[in-house]
């Protein structure tokens, strides 16, 4: 039973391996110790397999289709697929794996002469552009977005070390910001007040909350407060909820963080590369966190958890399901509401 269980992570081999090294290992090895080699063995197998596949059956394979078609495969890719986010990360594959330095390396750089990039592409993969008329266009577009969502990643990771200082004017008019668009209608009493956790801080001071995210997560907030204040309120309403409350703060700092891993991960790419022609923006990853923030709303409530220790959980599942969201191919994270005018 437990070696049938263990030898489930390389089941990418046939059926008679995975039974000699059972056998094997249940006749000459203690229990104790056949876990250990049958996953050295899974290891070993995988990276085997791995290896095999990238630099022998995938360069075979790409040759054989450019025989056959006439085309290398960044040239395939952009006949194949339209634009989107299918063709960019094929593309974007395609450098990452390619043998040829130069191809390799624009997969990996941020600042690219992408006009130069495109014309270099051609010459080394001998692409007539009187031919393929549109390949130019396309490869750069491709660029455009990969290179773009570098910067972008680049750009966030500065807001999320910036952490908050009270010393710091800005950032202090933020903060008061945030709570004059949250409650209007009530004054603060004090910089540091019990009043702040009506809309969700944790104690007197906010600013031990932003310590995690630093002041990208008081830049979504008030993203969120400043672009849909109705809809921000909304929701700030509905976290005062009896039984289903939470606290709206933290609830956005947490969101902020599942979205920035999302981001740093690479599953966001899905989002921009469908969402924009050319490279995202700042604007566009706050656009994501306020759709992200109204759909764990409404998840938070169907779930009709027992009381906010569930959050962690929760939070975990409404990750797995926005991360399946963005492993199809044609996904878009669309907010259901109107920015304010």
């Amino acid at each position: 039973m437990i070696g049938c269980i263990l030898v489930t992570p390389f089941n990418s081999f046939p059926v008679f391996t995975h039974v000699f090294l059972i056998c094997i290992g249940f006749q000459l090895l203690p229990s104790c110790k056949l876990i250990s080699v049958i996953q050295m063995l899974s290891d070993w197998f995988q990276n085997a397999w791995t290896t095999l596949f990238f630099f022998i059956i995938r360069p075979m394979w790409k040759w054989i289709l450019h025989r056959v078609t006439g085309k290398c495969e960044l040239l395939r890719v952009t006949y194949e697929e339209r634009q989107g986010a299918k063709r960019t990360l094929r593309i974007e594959r395609s450098l990452k794996l390619s043998n040829v330095s130069y191809l390799h390396q624009l997969s990996i750089e941020e600042d690219v002469d992408i006009l130069g990039a495109a014309e270099e592409v051609m010459k080394l993969k001998q692409i007539i552009p009187e031919v393929h008329m549109k390949f130019r266009r396309d490869f750069q577009d491709c660029m455009c977005q990969i290179c773009g969502y570098k910067r972008l990643k680049r750009e966030i990771e500065v807001m999320r070390k910036t952490p908050y200082s009270q010393e710091n004017s800005e950032h202090e008019e933020k903060l008061m910001q945030l709570w004059e668009i949250l409650m209007p209608d009530q004054k603060l009493d004090a910089r540091k007040s019990k009043q702040w956790s009506i809309i969700g801080f944790q104690g007197e001071d906010p600013l031990t909350d932003f310590r995690g995210m630093g002041i990208l997560g008081l830049n979504q907030l008030l993203y969120f407060a400043l672009q849909y204040s109705d809809q921000c309120k909304h929701l700030l309403s509905r976290s005062h909820h009896p039984k289903y409350g939470y606290s709206f703060a933290i609830v956005g700092i947490n969101l902020t963080n599942l979205i920035y891993s999302g981001l740093v991960e690479g599953s966001l790419r899905t989002h921009f590369y469908n969402m924009a022609e050319k490279a995202p923006r700042i604007q566009d990853f706050h656009e994501v966190y306020c759709h992200v923030f109204w759909e764990f709303d409404k998840f938070w409530f169907e779930e009709e958890p027992e009381d906010i220790m569930q959050f962690g959980p929760l939070r975990d599942k409404f990750n797995r399901k926005l991360l399946h969201k963005l492993s199809k191919s044609q996904t878009i994270l669309h907010s259901d509401f109107q920015r304010k005018k």
